[in-house]
């Protein structure tokens, strides 16, 4: 060989060197196996579909577990963290994962969710929640119990898979036919929705609504508020929460008599004050009510307990007559986010997966098969995503109100709104008597707090 010769290959060799320690990645490894841990046991068929996909494409085998209640999933986290035997990936809740990240436990993606990727996901969830805002930056380091100072603006460890919001109703197909009503006929306004209790409740005898009442907030969270913000326009809602306007605004007022109405025609199921979240939603599934108060989420389990999904009709909450916005537009946030576990020894593997799980056909599957809203943007057609998702996907708008809302609720007078809403049932109070009294409340904790 000449010495030219030589010297070319020595110079292409050096050249190859220098582009794989600069950047040039290796091909991933098709024998790899992940591992994915979640506390979502429903989620295991979908997630498994996923992977059974990916595996399909690329060789690389993904195997999903679930461990639960939610606590005993964090102190599996906490004990394999501790001994560096996470799973590859990790599911964890949205908004959350900085703690596990400050902590070391997360691979740092800052720059490896490009911009195409990022364009998956629906508007307020990546973006909102996946990375670390200003905001959260500053609220941590004004925060002394805040254990991730240490993160920077910018920083990212996860993408959401699930997303979801409240503020839905469902109705039951059956039972508005039973009551000589037309189930493709939906609410346009809050008023048509009570009729239409009340003709369920006297045509079949069935009652018109349940949720978790029980639960102090869910009367506020799940109906007053979503009522109030078309009622009264977001600048208005704000200022009633902030001690700027009055409970007693008739904006308000319409909202608390409306809700008032519905305990006074007696259309709530029997026993709804000691009815929570999960046997609100179960007794839905059962037949014994027609509509329901819930969420995104609440789909997943009514289909886990057993209801035809062809018999679920979603909406969002309806607007009373003469409301600010005539109808609700509804915000998604995440819910759950998946990151990478900083011991993994198959990162590119994961983050490919990552990628692969949030894509636009995977989740519209993983939609299909549990019944839960995914954080990307996904087909509204029922084939590709089942007959319930598209009325719920109808329902969000990146234009949601809620989304520029400023309202800041005092803990105190969302007690004194909370109880007195649950009153409407046994007749303890009245809209007016309540407006007042929460109103009262309110600007006593506005004036504690230094505000007017």
């Amino acid at each position: 060989m000449s010495r030219r010769t030589r010297l070319l290959s020595m110079c292409l060799l050096l050249f190859s060197v220098l582009l794989a320690a600069c950047g040039g990645s290796a091909a991933s490894d098709s024998s790899a196996q992940l591992t994915m841990w979640t506390w979502k046991v429903a989620h295991i068929p979908g997630l498994q579909a996923i992977a059974d996909d990916f595996k399909s494409k690329t060789g690389i085998s993904v195997k999903v577990s679930a461990y639960n209640p939610d606590d005993a999933y964090r102190t599996k986290l906490t004990t394999a963290g501790q001994s560096g035997q996470l799973p590859d990936i990790v599911s964890y809740w949205a908004g959350s994962q900085w703690d596990l990240a400050a902590s070391g436990l997360l691979e740092d993606l800052t720059g490896k969710v490009d911009s195409s990727w990022q364009k998956n996901f629906m508007p307020g969830t990546y973006t909102k929640t996946s990375v670390l805002t200003q905001s959260v930056f500053e609220s941590c380091q004004k925060d002394p119990k805040c254990t991730y100072k240490n993160l920077k603006v910018g920083q990212s460890f996860s993408v959401p898979y699930m997303a979801g919001q409240s503020f839905f109703v469902y109705a039951n197909k059956t039972l508005l036919q039973q009551a000589g009503l037309d189930p493709n006929t939906l609410p346009k306004t809050a008023e048509e929705w009570l009729d239409m209790m009340k003709t369920v409740k006297s045509k079949t005898g069935t009652a018109g609504l349940v949720t978790g009442v029980k639960n102090t907030g869910v009367l506020e969270n799940w109906l007053f508020r979503p009522l109030l913000m078309t009622s009264c326009g977001v600048d208005t809602y704000d200022a009633i929460y902030n001690g700027k306007d009055s409970f007693t605004n008739p904006c308000s007022m319409r909202v608390l008599n409306w809700m008032n109405q519905v305990s006074t025609n007696k259309l709530w199921i029997p026993d709804i004050l000691n009815t929570d979240i999960d046997p609100g939603d179960t007794a839905f599934s059962q037949g014994k009510a027609a509509f329901d108060i819930g969420g995104t989420y609440t789909l997943s389990f009514l289909l886990q307990q057993g209801m035809k999904a062809s018999d679920i009709i979603p909406f969002p909450v309806p607007a009373l007559q003469g409301s600010v916005y005539s109808q609700l537009k509804i915000g998604a946030i995440s819910l759950i986010d998946a990151g990478i576990a900083k011991n993994s020894t198959h990162q590119q593997e994961a983050l490919q997966f990552l990628k692969f799980m949030t894509s636009s056909d995977e989740m519209a599957k993983f939609a299909k098969i549990v019944g839960d809203l995914p954080a990307v943007k996904i087909s509204d057609d029922p084939a590709a995503v089942g007959p319930v998702l598209p009325g719920l996907l109808k329902g969000l708008s990146p234009d949601s109100p809620f989304n520029q809302s400023q309202a800041q609720p005092k803990s105190d007078m969302q007690s004194v709104l909370d109880v007195g809403l649950q009153k409407f049932i046994t007749g303890e109070t009245t809209p007016s008597a309540l407006a007042q009294k929460t109103d009262t409340a309110n600007k006593a904790a506005w004036k504690a707090a230094g505000g007017s």
